[in-house]
């Protein structure tokens, strides 16, 4: 018997090898042995405006070659595509042979296409490989795909077609060796119905006209280029600008609301025609269209000469989608896709294991470039606070991933999606900005010219660019280069610096890694090499931003000597480098005292940003504690810049929403004392003078201090509510109506929403009305109600307690008292699971633990296998609860007792003047 279970354990062991081995050795690359020249594509459409096709039908002849002897098969990609014949052709175009479908083999897991040959092909001789094929028009926007809409005048259903290979779904649209090294050229024939219209990424050079009210366009052959940016759009369409040069399109009803992304689009090829010093025309494709789709993946893809986009990035309608903010994402979206024209198109990683030397410039550039453009957004000071901050939380975990992985690493369609992380975009772009900024602007343009002209339609990796980024760094210093591009390309994380007092005139630099969990098997030992920037009381430049000296990682301290008494440092001026720094004790106290002198002691704004999101994070991992982080943010009553408000309501949103019901009024307390400054500056009602930072600080302001009833932000807004004819900015209306709906004023915001006919401004006037204070008549009333859509109803219910914190107890107990209400309002239990587990997500008290416990032991039978997402819930509750009692107990007396002796003040001010009062009228 023993003997017997072994030898069966022993085979299951072997048989388990030679799975994994066969997951390990599935080969998703193609070979070199093979290499595409030029594509001559058709594609026939069957699709009208009226009536959408799912299939059209293909032809393509592949110009190629081999690059080595004994070639007997071509192997390319293809998926959803049914082969109809293949035939080779020699390099004069005579026909060699026709290639039975039988000899076709075909990979389901690595949508390979093998095409056995009758012969091997002869080295660097052109050979043509054609094929004639039927594809699929698909409904997931990937590969071609069709997108409706509806006309503003005739209210009918408009239908169009149009791409999105990236990032491997040409082999969708043709057979195709699709991987990016595999550049050609491509020449784009599309037979259509004659009422519609085609662009593509190049110039229509003819159209030739066909029977059955048909036609066909001929597009000018494209520059060398990757598969992925290989693009097309069939629609009713119309053009601001020159269709040869550079456009917008989009539908002819929106045509009246394009003229300002057509003049971003304009400004921002000129930009970088001057920036790079070769321009767009002689990059190898004369046109630069931008194209707006009812429906697309992404805000933007990057196509080569027909850039496609969401709607609402290129369309501005008045008083709707024409904001600051809507036009800040418009300029920032068009000025980052046009960068890739360069960075990506004419320049393109070569595996997508180095996906970032495409995004993190393009990602770079739309701030820095939009910044250079339209500086009043202040996109310099935003990426501080939105891209770099913001990606510090992410890469501080296991879950994180280098910027350059190793490319054995990425090869199969879900290692490849796995690089499309906001790691690549906005890490990848700090990384950028922290080399241009160590290095000097003019440097850093002049190495990315350089690199640009040398890789002009060539592939590159790494190396390629810091070959460049070295030849034009400043000297002498004392960093390895290599090292320093190694350690924030090919390593994960990023460290912190920590800042010692020796005596008055020096201090000390220590660095570790940032964590947010020392034990969650990340490598908590890894060093970098860092640029030390600085600036301190004696001399205030926070605009050097050449590093000093660099941290060498291997050294465990590093010294910073001064010829005279030193009161503050600050590190890392402007948060340019990419860690983050922790200050001893006495020299925080110091800067708080700075930043509490006129004009904040002129410490920068991005510092004062950082300081803040530092000192939040460090609490986070319990470094500090959250006391002494609100007590140094006393500072900011006197705060008035946006960015860092950015920062601390990024910081208070993590502790405020683990604060109990009972702790939430000291809370409301600190908040509206620490805001007095900003309010003063700012109040409810918008102005003419406002500048746009003005603008998304005010917003954010009023959604805080009316969420914690803040009763003069209230009184105000109902009072501007009530008096006003005057509807505010599509930027603010969203919060103004929020807060009007939950300062009364619910019934006029449900009216507003019953009478508005666009179905975006619906949904934000839904979201506001759902900030109502009178969560029963709204839950039983709307959300209840079987004329609202199944996303509209989890929305509503999701807004009534996160924007009444105080209410969560009393919300939870009217949605389970009947649980088949909500069930049967939501159409499935797994979603009334779902939406039970985001509110759970708010509990606070043992007492919500415990009434959320007994609900699911009373419930679980109805929910079937999705209890499990209930039961999930309920342990992250009591995590939640542990980490606040664990995190947040010195930070509850703090707020006690600094409301508490503010109270006693007060009272002790009123008694000394009843005391003075009573002896005046005694004498």
């Amino acid at each position: 018997m023993f003997s017997l279970g072994r030898s069966v354990w022993l085979l299951a062991g072997l048989l388990s090898i030679g799975l994994i081995a066969g997951v390990e050795c599935t080969n998703y690359r193609l070979e070199r042995t093979v290499l595409p020249v030029f594509y001559n594509l058709t594609i026939g459409l069957r699709v009208d405006a009226n009536q959408p096709s799912d299939s059209f039908d293909g032809a393509v002849d592949i110009i190629l070659k081999a690059t080595q002897p004994n070639v007997n098969a071509i192997v390319l990609h293809k998926e959803d595509i049914d082969i109809a014949e293949v035939a080779l052709y020699n390099d004069i175009g005579s026909l060699l042979y026709r290639i039975a479908n039988s000899s076709l083999t075909y990979s389901l897991a690595t949508q390979k296409l093998t095409v056995q040959l009758l012969q091997p092909l002869s080295p660097n001789a052109n050979f043509t490989l054609h094929f004639k094929y039927r594809g699929k028009v698909n409904s997931d926007m990937k590969g071609l795909f069709s997108a409706s809409y509806v006309e503003q005048e005739t209210g009918l259903t408009k239908w169009m077609v149009l791409t999105q290979l990236q990032r491997i779904y040409a082999r969708l649209l043709f057979p195709c060796f699709d991987e990016p090294a595999f550049k050609a050229r491509f020449q784009l024939h599309i037979e259509r119905p004659s009422g519609l219209h085609a662009i593509s990424n190049t110039q229509l050079i003819a159209t030739t006209e066909l029977r059955n009210n048909r036609s066909m366009d001929h597009f000018q052959v494209t520059p060398f280029m990757s598969t992925y940016l290989l693009a097309f759009m069939v629609a009713e369409s119309q053009a601001r600008g020159n269709l040869s040069d550079l456009a917008v399109v989009s539908r002819p009803q929106d045509y009246s609301n394009s003229e300002f992304s057509y003049n971003v689009a304009q400004r921002a090829r000129d930009a970088y025609d001057k920036l790079f010093q070769h321009p767009y025309k002689e990059l190898g494709n004369e046109a630069l269209l931008h194209a707006a789709s009812p429906r697309f993946p992404h805000n933007g893809m990057e196509n080569w000469g027909l850039i496609i986009y969401s709607k609402n990035i290129l369309v501005h309608r008045p008083n709707y989608t024409d904001g600051w903010n809507d036009k800040e994402t418009s300029i920032r979206i068009i000025v980052h896709e046009t960068s890739h024209m360069w960075f990506g198109d004419s320049v393109t990683f070569a595996w997508w294991n180095n996906f970032w030397l495409n995004e993190a410039f393009a990602r770079y550039y739309e701030y820095f470039m939009s910044h250079q453009l339209y500086p009043a957004y202040q996109l310099d000071e935003q990426f501080v606070v939105r891209q770099l901050q913001m990606i510090f939380t992410l890469d501080a975990n296991n879950g994180t991933q280098p910027l350059s992985s190793r490319e054995a690493d990425i090869r199969s369609p879900s290692e490849i999606a796995s690089k499309f992380s906001s790691i690549t975009y906005a890490k990848g772009s700090s990384i950028v900005r922290m080399w241009r900024n160590a290095m000097g602007a003019e440097n850093f343009d002049l190495a990315i010219r350089n690199y640009l002209r040398q890789h002009h339609l060539g592939n590159t990796v790494p190396k390629d660019l810091f070959t460049h980024l070295k030849a034009h760094w400043p000297k002498p210093l004392n960093a390895d280069l290599d090292q320093f591009f190694y350690d924030f390309t090919e390593q994960v994380g990023y460290p912190i610096v920590e800042v010692n007092r020796v005596d008055s005139s020096s201090f000390t630099l220590r660095q570790r890694r940032y964590m947010l969990d020392p034990n969650d098997g990340s490598d908590r030992y890894l060093t970098y090499t860092v640029p030390i920037t600085y600036t301190t009381n004696v001399w205030r430049d926070f605009e050097n931003l050449a590093p000093v000296a660099y941290f060498n990682k291997w050294d465990d301290t590093m010294l910073l000597p001064f010829s005279v008494p030193i009161e503050w440092i600050v590190l890392n001026l402007q948060q340019s480098n990419y860690y983050r720094v922790q200050y001893a004790p006495s020299l925080l106290r110091r800067i708080h005292e700075a930043l509490i002198e006129s004009n904040h002691s002129d410490i920068h704004v991005a510092n004062r940003a950082a300081i803040i999101d530092d000192l939040f994070n460090l609490a986070l991992i319990g470094l500090n504690n959250y006391a002494e982080v609100f007590e140094f943010m006393e500072y900011m009553s006197t705060e008035t810049e946006y960015i860092p408000w950015y920062a601390a309501y990024v910081g208070m949103d993590k502790v405020a929403m683990r604060l109990t019901p009972d702790q939430l009024p000291n809370f409301k307390k600190y908040l509206i004392d620490i805001t007095d400054g900003v309010y003063a500056k700012l109040g409810v009602r918008w102005a003419s003078n406002d500048t746009v930072l003005d603008v998304y600080n005010r917003n954010k302001m009023v959604s805080w201090l009316c969420k914690y009833h803040h009763f003069k932000c209230e009184d105000e807004v109902k009072e501007s509510f009530d008096k006003s004819t005057e509807i505010p900015s599509p930027d603010y209306r969203e919060t103004y109506y929020c807060a009007a709906s939950r300062g009364g004023r619910y019934l006029r915001i449900m009216e507003y929403y019953r009478n508005e006919t666009d179905p975006t401004e619906r949904e934000l006037l839904w979201r506001a009305a759902s900030c109502t204070r009178d969560f029963y008549r709204h839950y039983h009333d709307e959300i209840l109600n079987e004329s609202s859509s199944v996303s509209l109803k989890t929305v509503g219910l999701a807004q009534l307690y996160r924007q009444n914190p105080d209410l969560v107890t009393s919300i939870f107990i009217a949605v389970t008292t009947d649980i088949q209400q909500l069930a049967d309002a939501l159409q499935s239990w797994p979603k009334t699971a779902t939406a039970l587990s985001d509110m759970a997500e708010y509990f606070t008290t043992r007492y919500q633990q415990q009434l959320f416990a007994e609900f699911i032991n009373e419930s679980s039978m109805l929910f079937g296998s999705s209890d499990e997402i209930l039961r999930q819930a309920l342990l992250k509750v009591e995590k939640n609860i542990k980490w606040a009692e664990l995190n947040l107990d010195q930070l509850v007396r703090y707020l006690a007792t600094r409301n508490g002796a503010a109270d006693l003040k007060l009272m002790s001010a009123l008694l000394l003047v009843v005391t003075s009062l009573l002896n005046f009228w005694l004498t």
